[in-house]
């Protein structure tokens, strides 16, 4: 499942950079503002997994802290 989630946001991201060079050549001002609209909703959606997996590895870090910490007071 993992799996499906960064391939999901990979795909977003492929698709933000086609976007972005659609809207870097000559488009038609309807058609910019589509691409436009479609980047922001992209963009929103990465940066919500972004968050989410940085929630994710703080956890971990911290779990990770607490281990070292009693293996410290261990060794004096």
């Amino acid at each position: 499942m993992a799996e499906d989630k960064m391939n999901k946001f990979e795909d977003n991201i492929a698709e933000l950079e086609r976007l972005v060079k659609r809207l870097e050549s000559d488009v038609a001002l309807d058609e910019a503002i589509a691409a436009f609209e479609k980047g922001i909703a992209l963009t929103k959606l990465c940066l919500s997994e972004l968050k989410a997996e940085k929630g994710k590895l703080e956890l971990l870090v911290s779990d990770l802290d607490k281990i070292t910490e009693e293996f410290s007071v261990d060794a004096k």
